[in-house]
């Protein structure tokens, strides 16, 4: 008499599952990769904010130290074109880094699957 609970928890488990590999690539490429964009503009948005190139370009004409001769404001500028030039090359590489990550994460779904395929492939094969 067990049997047929048994069966209908069995087929329960299977739909569940079978549902959640359906879902999974829907999830992925909708709200999860909408979370991984948020994310991903965080991180460019606190390495901006930890490089201070906005601070930087901000005050490029104000003199370091309250030197108001003009070797003073010369070498400032200077200084600031410099570090503004890092800090933006810095800040550029971390922009393709960041690209680079959600791309990676945008195609993992689709190598994983090739690579199961090839894998299972290889196995029906010997």
């Amino acid at each position: 008499m067990r049997m047929p609970a048994v069966r209908s928890a069995g087929k329960a488990v299977f739909i569940d599952v079978l549902g959640g590999i359906v879902k999974a690539p829907i999830f992925w490429y909708t709200r999860g990769a909408y979370d991984a964009a948020k994310y991903c503009g965080r991180l460019i948005v606190r390495r901006w904010l930890a490089l201070g190139v906005g601070v930087w370009i901000m005050n490029i004409f104000v003199p370091m130290y309250g030197q108001h001769d003009l070797a003073g404001k010369l070498i400032s500028f200077g200084m600031r074109v410099i570090q503004i030039i890092f800090r933006g090359a810095a800040m550029i590489v971390w922009v393709f880094i960041v690209l680079a990550l959600f791309v990676a994460y945008l195609a993992a779904p689709i190598f994983i699957f090739i690579e199961l395929l090839r894998q299972f492939g290889g196995a029906f094969t010997q």
